[in-house]
C-alpha cells in the first residue's frame, strides 16, 4: 500500500466542519454593563485585531440584567476562535459562550 505523504494545512476542516477563512459569529453572555461588553470586545481583538465597534451587538435579556454580546469576525483558522473563546471562557465575569 502507498503511504500518502500529503500534508493537511493548519486550516483546514480536517479539525473542524467550519471552512477557513470565514465570517463566523462568536457570542457571550454576561452581566448587563459596559464593562462586560468591553471585556468581550477587547478579547476579541486580541485575537482578530480588524474587528471593528460596528461588528458588536448587544441583546439584553427580558429582565435587563444580563446581556448577549455577539461579534462578528473574519476568522482564518480555527486556533482564532478557540484562543478568544479559550480566553472568554476562563473568565469569572463570562456566564456562557456560544
Amino acid at each position: 500500500m502507498a503511504q500518502d505523504n500529503t500534508t493537511t494545512p493548519s486550516n483546514s476542516t480536517a479539525d473542524t466542519l467550519i471552512e477557513f477563512p470565514c465570517h463566523f459569529e462568536l457570542k457571550a453572555m454576561g452581566q448587563h454593563c459596559e464593562e462586560f461588553v468591553e471585556l468581550v470586545y477587547q478579547t476579541t481583538q486580541k485575537h482578530a485585531p480588524e474587528v471593528s465597534r460596528e461588528a458588536v451587538r448587544l441583546q439584553a435579556s427580558k429582565n435587563g440584567k444580563y446581556v448577549s454580546v455577539k461579534i462578528t469576525i473574519y476568522a482564518t483558522h480555527i486556533k482564532q476562535i478557540h484562543g478568544i473563546y479559550g480566553e472568554l471562557n476562563a473568565h469569572p465575569d463570562v456566564l456562557w459562550t456560544l
